[in-house]
């Protein structure tokens, strides 16, 4: 009986596909867990000495910093994710609860506090636009609501795996609903009259490295989320979400190589991806790739043509050029005692507030005024810092690294040191603290620029999130999971559809998992839940569109069946 019990696991061991997961950023270490529950032989190789990527931890004599992500948007989705993986969030995290959401502080010296106290938020917006602010606010959280509830259902769960995917019926019906040909300050603006909550309402665009005079109205749906779901954060630091997968994936025999460089993918020569190369020269066999990498720069340095070079130049070149997300100074400063003036998020506005967009992502510099975030890890949880002081983390939006960058280290440490003076310079102004005082506090400093985002993630251009959220480069517009012409391989993380951010990439893991099994005929684990994005409050309707919406949506009726009609008719001429 023992014998026979030990020939078959030795069968199913034989039977297990290997999977091999290049890079354990979210998306990577995601993927990784998805594919272990499910049963593969899991290898991650990641490059760095530890893992989660931009999501991860700076530490420094009893401070902790969050690298990169520091809010826990769209909570259904990381339920969702555990749920996947056979568990769920409260057995692996500790979230916090972040109160208020913000405090926005404008240049005249203004502040207003975002939270989900909607009586609060309410009265805060009618602060000043009277009542018909409070109204607005409603009518523009039901919209927002509605983009919500859509895009759980109709973006982040489906792949667009080509331009015939956009006239899908139940996509099509419901594409003008999302708004995504109008950007997301048009769409604040028709409820929002003046400029303080336009721009009190807008800014969460950079949470996608975008402008909100580019970024499809539909991301509206962050507004939402923060106003009804709330914002999180895992106790003992945002990399706890990433820290969970791996170990989910390590009780489920998953093996994961730190500093392990990889050199390329094999067999992309052929067409079939059959494994890895590390640097050392080390092979590694497997059924399938995936590849948790940038995905410009992955293209053009891990698939390879038999004589070493790129195997597609002209993709690698096409997806280079693509508009890019904005790139940061982020400064990570330890305190020598509490800020009380600060919250656990505050946003810091440019007085010229498009002018300093169109200078990130126009002309690629540095805003003459720069808007900025000050997160303070240690006002939601205390053990960020040593008790009576403050961790700061100051990210400043910038545009990204050109192609041809021909800055000199000297001319990074002018703009580092110019981005600087300029940060301390608004804070100590808007939050009344003596000339110097700030500076005076901060005993210990390190710095991320666009040339560390590059050298130490490999992100083309140092833009921290990724290939940019406009209209052309969302939905079928974007690279999916699949490699173009590559079989065995696949691609999940910010450039790849659905897109950036810590729970978008999540969503991505999910449809990176479901093509693997669809093309190797194997079924979701039974832990899979049918419709896994489920917002917390059902979606409202609002009863009485404004004439002027409902123009501007018949016009964009039109012009989505035109643009549907020409893609059926190029598909009728290719195909006769």
């Amino acid at each position: 009986m023992a014998e026979k019990q030990q020939q078959q696991q030795q069968q199913q061991q034989q039977q297990r596909k290997k999977a091999i997961v290049v890079g354990c950023g979210v998306g990577g270490s995601a993927t990784a867990a998805r594919l272990a529950v499910a049963g593969f032989d899991v290898e991650v190789f990641e490059k760095n000495s530890f893992s989660g990527g931009r999501c991860s931890l700076i530490h420094h004599d009893g401070y902790r910093f969050d690298q990169g992500p520091s809010l826990l948007l769209l909570p259904p989705i990381f339920h969702a994710l555990y749920s996947d993986l056979g568990t769920s969030l409260e057995s692996h995290l500790d979230l916090i609860k972040c109160d208020p959401n913000y405090v926005v502080h404008f240049h005249d010296g203004e502040s207003v506090v975002l939270s989900t106290d909607r009586a609060q938020l309410r009265a805060e917006v009618e602060r000043f636009e009277g009542v018909e602010g409070g109204e607005a606010l409603e009518g523009f959280l039901t919209e927002s609501s509605r983009h919500a509830a859509l895009s759980y259902s109709l973006v982040l769960s489906k792949t667009f795996t080509s331009y015939l995917s956009l006239l899908r019926p139940s996509f099509l019906v419901n594409a003008i609903a999302l708004h995504p040909h109008l950007p997301l300050w048009n769409r604040v603006s028709r409820y929002f009259k003046t400029e303080r909550m336009r721009r009190a309402f807008s800014f969460g665009s950079m949470y996608l490295g975008s402008s909100p005079f580019d970024a499809p109205g539909t991301y509206s749906l962050l507004q939402w989320t923060e106003t009804v779901e709330g914002i999180w954060y895992p106790k003992g630091g945002f990399h706890k979400v990433v820290q969970s997968l791996v170990d989910i994936a390590r009780h489920h025999s998953a093996n994961f190589h730190f500093s392990t460089p990889v050199s390329h993918v094999n067999g992309s020569t052929s067409g079939t991806a059959t494994g890895i190369t590390l640097e050392d020269g080390t092979t590694h066999d497997a059924d399938l790739v995936v590849v948790n990498a940038d995905l410009a720069w992955a293209h053009g340095n891990l698939f390879k043509d038999v004589r070493g070079e790129q195997r597609d130049p002209r993709l690698t070149k096409r997806l280079e050029g693509k508009p890019h997300s904005c790139s940061s100074i982020s400064f990570y400063w330890a305190m020598d005692r509490k800020l009380p003036e600060l919250k656990g998020h505050n946003i810091f506005l440019a007085e010229e507030y498009k002018e300093s967009f169109d200078d990130i992502f126009r002309k690629s510099s540095m805003p003459r005024e720069p808007s900025f975030y000050v997160n303070v890890p240690s006002r939601i949880d205390p053990t960020a810092a040593p008790e009576g002081k403050d961790a700061l983390v100051v990210l400043v939006p910038i545009g990204h690294m050109l192609l041809a960058d021909n800055r000199t280290p000297e001319d990074w440490r002018g703009l580092v040191a110019k981005a600087r003076a300029q940060v301390v310079e608004v804070m100590e102004g808007r939050l009344g603290l003596k000339s110097g005082q700030l500076e005076e506090m901060i005993v210990w400093e390190d710095v991320n620029t666009p040339v560390t985002w590059k050298d130490k993630f490999n992100l083309t251009h140092g833009s921290i999130l990724g290939i940019s959220h406009d209209f052309f480069n969302v939905l079928a517009f974007r690279h999916q999971a699949r490699h173009p012409s590559v079989k065995n391989a696949y691609f999940v993380g910010a450039s790849v559809h659905p897109g950036t951010g810590v729970p978008i990439a999540i969503a991505g893991s999910r449809l990176c998992t479901e093509a693997i099994m669809s093309d190797l005929e194997l079924p979701l684990p039974a832990t899979y839940h049918p419709a896994p994005f489920v917002p917390q409050r059902k979606l409202d309707v609002r009863e009485s569109p404004r004439v002027q919406d409902l123009v501007e949506d018949w016009a964009a009726a039109v012009l989505w069946a035109l643009c549907g009609a020409l893609v059926a008719l190029i598909y009728v001429w290719l195909w006769r």
